[in-house]
């Protein structure tokens, strides 16, 4: 998986951390900085060239039809393709040892159980 630039990084927070898909100028709306439109329409090119976002639908906003984006991989996906499995390891490792969340436990037993049936253990 190729590394975001920084640019990229924004616009694909941005969508991940949206519940519907997003325009460039819902995007533009959402950003921080001060970035033109164009810029916006340039990284969501580079972003669909990359895979990592599709557009959605396209709608009628106004006069003008306009592509609504929403991202094809998870930030979880983006950002574990760059952890190698030690690493991996030792994040998991250090969640189970420091939380308190007896429920997000719960879901690590139950996921780690379908990986044993999987691989015909127990």
């Amino acid at each position: 998986m190729k590394k975001l630039s920084k640019r990229e990084n924004q616009i694909m927070i941005a969508l991940w951390n949206s519940s519907v898909p997003l325009s460039a100028s819902a995007l533009k709306k959402n950003l921080d900085e001060d970035v033109s439109i164009y810029t916006i329409q340039q990284v969501l090119q580079k972003l669909l060239k990359k895979d990592y976002i599709k557009v959605d639908r396209i709608v009628q906003h106004e006069k003008a039809l306009m592509r609504e984006y929403v991202p094809v991989i998870s930030q979880v996906e983006y950002i574990t393709s760059f952890v190698n499995q030690k690493t991996s390891f030792e994040l998991a490792s250090n969640f189970i040892k420091e939380t308190d969340n007896l429920d997000a436990i719960i879901e690590l037993e139950k996921l780690i159980n379908i990986k044993f049936k999987e691989k015909g253990i127990k």
